[in-house]
């Protein structure tokens, strides 16, 4: 079947003004909706995930920024707790150093007027303590000694500030009936020592 354009024209042109005019209107709507669904809708969709990707950028970039702020900070708190670990370290002393310990620690209580009675390793009750830098043992070490509250409140700091890491397990205060003043204090510390 072969359309015959010139009989369309003609028949075209013996319509009324009016009816023209309304069929030109109706093939203009037609190309505008025809326009709106295959070219404008795909670019709006096009503009919005644009305008997606736009904020999120724009969020990464202020979160680039906020950590940029933050890396020093960071980098000072690093310094801080390595310098910390090291100062640990430093006190997690070899197992050869027992003698040596007991030693400081005798000494200590001399220097603060605290009568040791007792000072024993117990190494049947030794703990291994497995770590990714090495290996470590915790040795039990019980102490009895006679002092003062504030003797002995000196005694542990001095301890505690030496170069000695210790965890305490067991601390018992009793009166010794005699003097109100003197104390039995008997207390299990746990060295932690590095093979």
């Amino acid at each position: 079947m072969k359309i015959d354009l010139s009989q369309i024209i003609v028949y075209f042109n013996k319509l009324s003004d009016q009816l023209r005019y309304s069929i030109l209107a109706g093939v203009v709507v037609v190309i505008i909706i025809l326009d709106a669904v295959f070219l404008v809708w795909p670019q709006i969709g096009a503009i919005f995930d644009v305008n997606d990707q736009i904020k999120k950028t724009s969020d990464d970039t202020q979160q680039v920024l906020v950590d940029r702020q933050r890396i020093g900070s960071l980098k000072v708190n690093l310094g801080k707790q390595h310098d910390q670990l090291s100062a640990l370290q430093a006190k997690v002393r070899p197992i050869q150093e027992i003698p040596v310990i007991l030693s400081t620690i005798s000494s200590i209580a001399k220097e603060y007027g605290v009568k040791i009675d007792q000072m024993s390793p117990e190494y049947g009750q030794l703990e291994t303590l497995a770590s990714p830098e090495g290996k470590y043992i915790g040795i039990p070490v019980m102490i009895k000694a006679r002092c003062g509250y504030h003797n002995f409140g000196h005694f542990l700091n001095k301890v505690e500030n030496a170069d000695l890491f210790f965890m305490m397990d067991d601390f018992i205060i009793e009166n010794n009936g005699v003097s109100p003043n003197i104390h039995l204090f008997s207390m299990t510390i746990k060295i932690i020592l590095k093979e």
